[in-house]
């Protein structure tokens, strides 16, 4: 039998070993409310991190399609990258894969003499955090780039009538020189 054989015959247990070890890294009360509660209306971060849990090990086995892995992959780390954690925390959850399935197979593994397998399970595990560290950091700067452009809507008009800006927000904000005499904070 082959690794992934048997962490396809035992998939539910794997992704639910896997949830456990996510939800454990946030406070217990979330964590419990995000496990028992089943409606993705009334518990959305917790139902799109099971689907995407059940996908991620589907997608580890197989190995083939970046974009269908990325598609998977991407709501769990953007819902990760807009919460209060830092950028390891929010990724630590693709390493929990390698301690369930040693956790649940390392017998298995040792009789079968698997480690190959293991060792090639192991580098597509690096290669998902890789590609989640890229969807990271998109997501970071999308949030940043919001964030920016919240701050120079609710601040232009303050910015005009102080005669801080001048014809533009692109002035203030790129450094380019306004039309005309170049004098910032002239109207």
């Amino acid at each position: 039998m082959t690794l992934a054989q048997l962490i396809r015959d035992e998939k539910t247990t794997v992704v639910e070993r896997w949830l456990d070890m996510v939800l454990a890294t946030y406070p217990p009360q979330t964590a419990k409310m995000w496990k028992v509660n089943s409606d993705p209306f009334g518990n959305p971060v917790g139902q799109t991190t099971l689907r995407a849990l059940g996908e991620l090990t589907d997608h580890l086995l197989a190995w083939e399609d970046a974009a269908a892995i990325c598609a998977s992959l991407e709501p769990l780390v953007k819902i990760r990258a807009v919460q209060d954690f830092s950028p390891s925390k929010a990724l630590s959850f693709v390493f929990f894969f390698k301690k369930v399935v040693r956790s649940l197979f390392a017998k298995a593994i040792a009789r079968e003499r698997l480690d190959a397998e293991l060792a090639e399970l192991d580098s597509r595990v690096e290669n998902l955090a890789l590609l989640a560290m890229d969807i990271y950091v998109k997501a970071r700067e999308d949030l940043y780039r919001m964030r920016l452009d919240e701050f120079k809507r609710t601040h232009r008009m303050l910015f005009r009538k102080t005669g801080i800006m001048c014809e533009t927000t692109d002035v203030l904000l790129t450094g380019a020189e306004p039309a005309g005499n170049g004098a910032v904070g002239t109207e």
